[in-house]
């Protein structure tokens, strides 16, 4: 069994590795399937992705894995300084062949990412951290490994520099997951333009 001791920080040469852990752990989340429909194309392109977001986690946030084997991996971003754009990165978007997505599934994902933001910066207008993506390999699902990542960063952020930390999720079952560790829904409903459900649920700071 796992413990926080065998928890590793990722580095840039683990990003590809980490896109595609967390591409088979959310391929099928309701955001992916809006974003894609077809499911072959989707379970081949969602590492592109997360190899994206575990890329800028990497330059600058945090993104942890369970240990070396990546089970599991966790994307953190920190919004300091009333910094509120959206955190882009044109290496990243190279890097991680994000244009294998097609026009489309930009066009698609352009409402949830405008109405998320919004309300992002509705409820968390101070410094804070944004968890951008948990994930888990499908083969170990159900073992603890993503509480065991949320554990650590959240001890992290509450022992050194204590700040609210903000999400979203579009399954109820993960809204349940979050409310263990303090997070509460701050907003939910159906994004307009689309029929994805969305969750925002803040933790504040401890």
């Amino acid at each position: 069994m796992l413990s926080k001791e065998d928890i590793i920080t990722l580095d840039k040469t683990q990003v590809r590795n980490a896109g595609e852990v967390l591409g088979r752990a959310l391929q099928d989340d309701p955001v992916s399937v809006y974003d894609i429909p077809d499911k072959e194309k989707r379970h081949a392109v969602m590492k592109y992705v997360f190899q994206m977001t575990s890329c800028l986690g990497v330059k600058y946030g945090e993104t942890h894995a369970t240990s070396s084997n990546l089970e599991g991996v966790a994307v953190w971003l920190p919004y300091i300084n009333k910094e509120y754009k959206l955190i882009m990165d044109i290496g990243c978007l190279l890097k991680a062949k994000f244009y294998k997505l097609g026009r489309e599934a930009g066009k698609r994902i352009k409402p949830i990412e405008e109405h998320s933001t919004v309300v992002h910066r509705e409820f968390a207008p101070g410094d804070h951290w944004y968890l951008q993506t948990l994930g888990v390999e499908p083969t170990h699902q159900g073992k603890g490994y993503g509480s065991l990542l949320m554990e650590y960063m959240l001890e992290k952020i509450d022992n050194t520099n204590p700040l609210p930390v903000f999400l979203e999720t579009s399954t109820e079952i993960n809204v349940k997951f979050y409310k263990r560790f303090e997070f509460e829904v701050v907003r939910e409903g159906t994004i307009p333009k689309t029929d994805v459900e969305q969750w925002y649920l803040l933790r504040y700071a401890k």
